[in-house]
């Protein structure tokens, strides 16, 4: 069977859908890039937000008159979506033949010989599944994103996450290790670890840190990234680590959300403002050139002006390289969705402005600062602007352009820094 993918949300769903594309081929099925080829088409799905699922089911609409057209057609969606409201998916009949969960996708090869695919909604979660031994089929052609676990423990309360994916679970670290070299030897030198807290990752006594010296030995990659790092498991020994292994970039997304102590407590994340904060002054201090991301919520159930304030006056204390802004958006099943005190959706944008402006500002900053000086950029594209510029990123996780062609895609360069927008070193 020809199958076609597409994929929604976070890189989690960009390695799970490499997964999938392994364990089809291996059943005999062909993957193809034209969806005009496609006998079965499948949507991998995210349901951090309602508008990530509005998408999909608009996707779905809009594939409907293929089925009209070709009625062996299939149409499966894969995911966190699944997983929230799969059966929901098959009974409102939208041309849905079949809804899989994130621990099911093994099952894939069994649900399409059976020809009886309706009766196949699969959501149950398995507290050991990571894919043992499958290494995924890496369909980018310069950057790999490897899983090294799954789930997640910390139900933070706005949060969907660990209700459509599971405890956490971590994959075995040889398992790890081969999925990255394999990586390496396809030609991919810029490894991105995955997991929903990379930081309490831990296999046969190897935690994150270890973990990540052993991946610094492998010889055919270059360069290591990892998301999404927690602050509550941020560790003194793993920040060590990031300032002693060279191949380990200088850059780490910790998710802030809020810059108040009791809205953190509700939101249930574990750490205090000030935590956070000695987290960050010993990064520096350890990594000294290194760039800080964030996500933010503005308008969280109950939060105040002055609880709001406290988050702006963090993020100026901080100067964070780039925030992701969220207005609060209450996800069903979640606890924060039924808590008093919801706050109206113009005071939440209102709120959410407020923290992309002076953002704004202090990303155009972090980028001229960069300006006269050299970068290393790894290639990994022809600029969209112009075809005599290529882009790839620095090693802290900024997009640069500079003069060059398509044999520079996935090598190494260096250049100097001449101009600098919010969003783009020019070199």
């Amino acid at each position: 069977m020809k199958f076609y993918i597409e994929t929604y949300g976070c890189q989690m769903n960009v390695a799970d859908s490499e997964l999938v594309i392994t364990i089809l081929s291996t059943a005999g099925h062909t993957l193809v890039s034209d969806i005009n080829e496609a006998e079965l088409i499948m949507f991998n799905t995210c349901s951090v937000r309602a508008h990530a699922e509005d998408r999909v089911l608009g996707r779905i609409s809009n594939e409907r008159h293929r089925k009209k057209a070709n009625p062996s057609l299939m149409i499966g969606v894969l995911g966190c979506m699944a997983q929230r409201i799969g059966k929901r998916l098959i009974d409102d009949h939208l041309g849905i033949d079949f809804a899989i969960g994130v621990d099911q996708y093994d099952q894939l090869p069994q649900i399409l010989s059976s020809g009886i695919y309706k009766e196949h909604i699969k959501l149950d979660f398995d507290s050991e599944q990571v894919y043992p031994d499958l290494m995924p089929s890496h369909q980018s052609k310069t950057c790999g994103f490897v899983t090294i676990m799954r789930g997640c423990n910390n139900f933070c309360t706005y949060c969907i996450v660990p209700h459509v994916r599971g405890r956490e679970r971590s994959r075995p670290w040889h398992d790890v290790y081969a999925d990255v070299l394999q990586a390496g030897k396809q030609g991919l030198k810029d490894i991105t670890l995955l997991g929903q807290n990379v930081n309490s990752y831990n296999n046969a006594e190897i935690d994150f840190s270890d973990l990540l010296r052993k991946i610094n030995e492998i010889d055919e990659i270059e360069r290591i990234r990892f998301i999404t790092s927690h602050p509550k498991d941020l560790s003194y020994k793993l920040i060590d680590t990031m300032a002693e292994c060279s191949k380990i970039c200088e850059h780490i997304h910790l998710p802030l959300q809020s810059g108040n102590d009791r809205v953190l407590n509700e939101m249930n994340r574990g750490y205090t403002s000030a935590h956070y904060m000695s987290l960050i002054t010993r990064l520096i201090s350890m990594i000294p050139n290194i760039a800080i991301t964030t996500d933010l919520i503005a308008g969280f159930p109950s939060e105040t002006d002055d609880e709001f304030r406290d988050t702006l006056s963090l993020m100026q204390d901080i100067q964070f390289d780039y925030s992701f802004c969220f207005k609060y958006s209450p996800r069903e099943g979640t606890t924060a969705a039924s808590f008093p005190h919801q706050i109206a959706e113009e005071i939440r944008l209102a709120r959410l402005q407020e923290m992309i402006d002076p953002q704004r500002e202090i990303t155009l900053s972090k980028f001229r600062s960069n300006i006269g000086k050299e970068v290393e950029v790894y290639v990994e594209d022809i600029s969209k602007k112009d075809a005599n510029m290529v882009s790839g990123k620095t090693r802290d996780y900024k997009i640069a352009v500079l003069p060059g062609n398509s044999s520079d895609i996935g090598t190494l360069k260096t250049a100097i820094v001449r101009e600098a927008t919010a969003g783009t070193l020019i070199c």
